[in-house]
């Protein structure tokens, strides 16, 4: 019986010990991003101007393809779009469009790469552009706190916060050094998105 008892002792000390859950870490969190084949949700967002006593509001939908084109549609009030692929930003509004290089702009591939980066699980671009604080939560649930490092950026931009579950971004709140806020979110999200070349070539236009 002794011998029994001592060979049973053994055998749990060998076997492996059950699973026990990961903390969530940034390279975890964005390990899983670089896995989506492409996202698809609606957005409502709201932005609050200093000068302007009653918010800025507006809704539309996003597409991304990874690991670089994203395509964003305000649909309320005020039509437009902007298109980010090829290291080009794309937009329309009205009858007017325009075409600015990311490549050649930091500022404004900072602001580009704040969201794109995290969407395509990109670690190395985020954090040449921010400091990235991940706080996990319960279960799947995380915030992510942005704050710039490229001192042209952070002339504009004081942080930015996104919170979201698993690869699905819930809320993105941008703050300006200014004082404005931008806050912005996604509901309807699929994150298993896929285009075909007819979708991808009718989504990802700006005509």
């Amino acid at each position: 019986m002794k011998r029994r008892t001592a060979l049973l002792a053994l055998a749990l000390v060998l076997l492996p010990a059950p699973a026990m859950a990961q903390t969530m870490t940034l390279r975890s969190l964005l390990t899983d991003f670089a896995r989506l084949p492409g996202l698809e949700a609606r957005f409502r967002e709201e932005k609050r101007i200093a000068l302007l006593a009653v918010p800025v509001r507006s809704e539309g939908r996003i597409w991304f393809a990874n690991p670089g084109r994203l395509m964003r549609r305000v649909e309320r009030p005020d039509p437009s779009s902007a298109l980010i692929a090829d290291g080009q930003l794309r937009m329309r509004s009205g009858d007017r469009t325009e075409e600015l290089s990311i490549d050649t702009n930091p500022v404004l591939r900072g602001f580009v790469e704040s969201f794109r980066a995290v969407l395509a699980g990109d670690q190395e671009t985020l954090e040449r552009f921010y400091r990235a604080e991940l706080t996990p939560g319960e279960g799947d649930q995380w915030s992510l706190r942005l704050l710039p490092r490229d001192r042209a950026l952070a002339g504009f931009l004081r942080e930015i916060h996104m919170r979201g579950h698993g690869v699905t971004i819930e809320e993105m709140r941008m703050i300006e050094v200014s004082g404005d806020e931008t806050r912005t979110e996604f509901y309807d999200v699929s994150t298993s998105r896929r285009f075909s070349d007819a979708e991808a070539a009718r989504i990802f236009r700006i005509p």
